[in-house]
């Protein structure tokens, strides 16, 4: 049943990935309160990238709003909407492909009632949704689901106070997917809780299974007592083959002979082997990778071996990856079909991704909008062409581009709202003072 499952959900994440929809990964997971009525925990995730952010004035800036809604017997009984707010100095990060993580909590007496959380992208308007039947920890369970991790830190303080377990910092995987040789253990988070009389020993045994077959068991003796118990597991996965894994956990009281089993699932993936070369020279990579990287990135280039500069273009595409499931890095193949996409339409005297369209292109993609005219009679030049690319929907970028020596190798000559582009000072006199401004808003 969990691999079926497993298979409908990368079957969903797929067609969601090449739609027009946000790739946001949820997990929930239950636990019990001093009442014993269940606490959801919805936790969700999304890649930076995925958003659109717009130049202001504190930075650039995106937004995620998030609408949920409980029903009961089809009536809506609470709804609300919030707005996850994001906002950084530069561009570096709006491009990367690390994860935003938060989380939202319902605490609910009964199973008869479904969530459904809408996420939108409020400079797009691209959504995707999530809808799940909740079904509530059974009164005398004293045992929890599980939260995975890969990534926890000591912290307590009152920063990130959703994602504190047990004065640590854990920051919930929701896709439950590890990459091979990249990750080495997960952590594991569950909670023992709903103990109405005095508690010792409990006798723990983890069972991780694949194929059918059991690959690892581990046993624990608890000693515990009050009402709520956080545990926390850290379980080598180093050995561990390639694929999909069940994780059992029994928690056994030997006087009462009570036995608690929760169930989940991790998956290993394997590392995308070094293939990222676009180009057979190894300076052309670099140059790619100015497009999207600030100087003080790429001032060490000149001291690598070559062996150091192929590390570090793997190290660029595997930050912008989108680390999801495919075994492709779909960054790298987005780049690769933008500079192929180039040398086809843009190629005079010198390859189309190495011109300054070639360059825009490559680092936003196809313009939402393209103006093409002839310059005025009023320039000091001969009559040229020139193109005006504007992006509105995922930024608020406007380029002009002209033609200098009629031969299909347009320059950029002005650039709005790109801090990274600049303007020539001589544009009026290429493009003469009869030059409709309005043409750029």
């Amino acid at each position: 049943m969990k691999k079926a499952i497993i298979i409908i959900f990368i079957t969903l994440f797929f067609a969601l990935l090449f739609s027009e929809q946000l790739p946001v990964s949820v997990d929930l997971n239950r636990f019990l309160d001093d009442a014993s009525n269940t606490i959801f925990d919805i936790n969700y995730q999304l890649p930076y990238n995925s958003l659109g952010f717009e130049k202001t004035d504190s930075g650039f800036a995106a937004g995620l709003k998030v609408e949920y809604s409980i029903s009961k017997d089809g009536k809506i009984v609470n709804q609300g909407d919030f707005t996850n707010k994001l906002i950084f100095p530069n561009q570096e990060m709006t491009r990367s492909g690390k994860l935003f993580r938060d989380k939202l909590s319902v605490t609910l007496p009964r199973s008869v009632y479904t969530m459904h959380i809408s996420f939108t992208d409020i400079h797009s308007s691209i959504n995707s949704s999530w809808s799940k039947k909740f079904v509530i920890l059974q009164k005398d369970s004293f045992l929890s689901d599980l939260e995975f991790s890969s990534n926890i830190v000591s912290d307590t303080t009152n920063y990130l106070e959703n994602f504190h377990r047990d004065d640590q910092l854990f920051f919930v995987n929701c896709n439950h997917i590890y990459t091979k040789g990249e990750v080495d253990s997960l952590y594991l988070y569950y909670e023992l809780g709903n103990m109405r009389f005095p508690v010792g020993t409990l006798y723990e045994k983890i069972n991780i299974i694949k194929d059918d077959d059991t690959v690892k068991v581990i046993i624990n003796e608890l000693n515990c007592r009050g009402s709520k118990v956080p545990q926390m597991r850290k379980i080598d996965i180093s050995y561990l083959g390639e694929g999909y894994h069940n994780i059992i956990i029994e928690v056994t009281d030997p006087i009462s002979n009570a036995v608690n089993k929760t169930e989940d699932y991790f998956s290993i993936k394997k590392k995308n082997a070094s293939n990222y070369r676009l180009f057979v020279n190894l300076e052309d990579e670099i140059m790619l990778l100015k497009y999207f990287l600030p100087s003080a990135k790429t001032k060490i280039w000149k001291d690598l071996t070559d062996e150091g500069k192929l590390k570090f273009i793997d190290k660029f595409w595997e930050i912008n990856d989108l680390d999801t499931f495919p075994k492709k890095n779909e960054f790298y193949e987005l780049i690769r079909k933008r500079i192929q996409y180039c040398n086809e339409h843009y190629s005079h005297f010198k390859d189309g991704w190495n011109t300054d369209r070639g360059r825009i292109y490559i680092k936003f993609g196809k313009p939402d909008d393209i103006l093409c005219y002839d310059t005025g009679l009023t320039t000091k030049y001969a009559q040229k062409k020139y193109e005006i690319w504007k992006y509105r929907v995922h930024y608020n970028y406007t380029y002009l581009f002209l033609d200098f020596q009629t031969n299909g190798n347009y320059k950029l000559i002005y650039s709005d709202n790109d801090p990274n582009e600049s303007s020539s000072p001589h544009m009026e006199d290429y493009l003469g003072e009869d030059f409709d401004m309005g043409l750029l808003d």
